[in-house]
């Protein structure tokens, strides 16, 4: 059962026996021709032109094999194909065989043994069971053959034409080579049917071999590239930081040394951009944190059950009215059905919406529209924040959502900011088992995409409802608007 299941992984080794088994079939056709030939001369007189036809028979069908097996190979021939045009092969040889014993002396042949020859090989190249009705085929014809020439219906061509028929010795050998047939397939499958059942496991055993090396490769290619982002989040965050302190401390160093009064007009406003850097350089540390915050899962608010994203969305876009009036932005609540997310953490979840929706009235033109789009399905609440503003260049619409990444056109609208607020964006939606997606063109505008599951699970939840609760994690309970009670 396991063979037949795996019998494709012998193909390659199937292709190679028939192509030898082709080229050997050339021999055959020669000794047949020589045995034609020679035959008369030492009194076997019935050789001539029988072997001779029997070998252009041979050849004929040989170069019909031949040139199916170089089609065959052009094709890329199943193996299923390969194991049947064995056995059209193997059938044809013991036909030609047959003759050929009845011409050279039937039961008294000296070619009795090729059958033996046949055996083994077949038993190599084909299933066992086919080779046993091969075998009793073969025996059946031998006796049929055996009969027909007992009983004169066909001539009798004795090896030595002085000694006659071989009697009760045909009888023996007829016995002793049916005997021997089905001996030589069990014993060649004994032998053949360890190795094929050690391929089979050497192909199991180097599958799961490669399918562990696969796998090995994919976290060694996580690891390189967590290595990688890594790498670049500690550059970026160092370069990020130390210029700002190196206007304070140039700055402090110019006071200290009493190059400038502190008290005089130039002196406030060195420390007035002192003040400002150090306002900068909070902002970052505290972006770095909630980051951190978001990705370790520690000190962060306890998740919470029932969260009403609709009502989440509408408290934020009241909240952020003000800010839109003053950069005389307008914001369109465009909202379809009700989400309610099973699990979530409102602060995370407030401070992404928000921060999507601020920078959506800081990019956007004066007189610029931003519309909070949501819409409910089964399973997922699909958010859109969309604006009219200078959206992103291409070149930087893959990566604004990792860390300290604005683009030149942001930074010219817009000189303040960190370039994290979309990297704790992007980690706060995929903590809720939910993705950011962004679609933008220069000049155009952008649009934010997030899609929240209603019936994710997060880890703590689910260890706790594996363990009846009995680990003392409690949900907090929300409100319509997403504030805990």
């Amino acid at each position: 059962m396991a063979e037949s299941r795996f019998a494709f992984i012998f193909a390659p080794e199937l292709r190679e026996r028939l192509l030898w088994f082709i080229k050997l079939r050339w021999l055959a056709v020669a000794g047949l021709v020589a045995a034609s030939m020679v035959g008369p001369r030492i009194g076997m007189q019935s050789v001539w032109p029988s072997l001779f036809l029997v070998a252009l028979f041979v050849a004929g069908y040989n170069l019909f094999f031949l040139n199916v097996f170089r089609v065959a190979e052009e094709h890329g021939q199943p193996y299923g194909n390969l194991r049947s045009c064995a056995i059209r092969q193997m059938v044809m040889d013991l036909l030609s065989l047959v003759v050929t014993v009845h011409f050279s002396g039937g039961l008294q042949s000296p070619l009795l043994p090729v059958f033996a020859f046949h055996m083994a090989i077949g038993t190599i190249m084909i299933a066992t069971r086919i080779m046993y009705v091969l075998a009793a085929a073969t025996s059946l014809g031998l006796l049929g053959l055996y009969m027909a020439e007992g009983k004169g219906l066909l001539a009798v061509h004795p090896v030595d034409p002085t000694r006659g028929m071989c009697g009760r010795a045909c009888d023996l050998n007829l016995v002793a080579l049916t005997v021997a047939l089905f001996g030589i397939v069990y014993l060649t499958d004994s032998v053949t049917s360890r190795f094929k059942k050690r391929n089979i496991e050497l192909y199991r055993t180097t599958g799961k071999l490669q399918e562990r090396t696969t796998e090995l490769q994919c976290l060694l290619d996580e690891i390189a590239e967590l290595e990688q982002r890594k790498s670049h989040y500690m550059r970026i965050s160092a370069h990020q930081l130390r210029s700002p302190l190196g206007t304070v401390q140039t700055t402090l160093s110019v006071l200290a040394k009493g190059y400038v009064d502190p008290a005089s007009e130039r002196g406030r406003r060195l420390l007035a951009g002192a003040i400002e850097r150090v306002d900068g350089l909070l902002a970052i540390v505290n972006d770095l944190l909630e980051l951190a915050k978001i990705r370790e899962g520690r000190g962060r608010a306890p998740w919470s059950q029932s969260i009403n994203v609709n009502q989440l969305l509408a408290d934020i876009m009241d909240a952020l009215e003000p800010l839109a009036a003053q950069q005389s932005v307008e914001l369109v609540p465009d909202f379809e059905g009700v989400s309610i997310l099973e699990w979530g953490i409102p602060p995370d979840l407030v401070n992404a919406f928000e921060n999507l929706v601020q920078n959506a009235i800081k990019y956007s033109h004066q007189g610029g529209v931003v519309t909070v789009r949501l819409r409910a399905t089964e399973t997922s609440a699909r958010v859109q924040v969309v604006d009219r503003g200078i959206g992103i260049p291409e070149a930087f619409r893959d990566q604004v959502l990792l860390e300290f990444v604005r683009a030149p056109n942001a930074k010219r609208h817009a000189p303040e900011g960190t370039g994290l607020g979309l990297a704790i964006v992007r980690e706060v939606f995929e903590a809720h088992g939910g993705s950011v997606n962004v679609e933008s063109e220069e000049g155009a505008g952008s649009t934010f995409t997030v899609e929240l599951p209603l019936h994710f699970t997060p880890p703590e939840a689910r260890k706790s409802l594996q363990l009846g609760n009995g680990s003392g994690y409690r949900p907090q309970t929300e409100r319509a608007g997403g504030r805990p009670e």
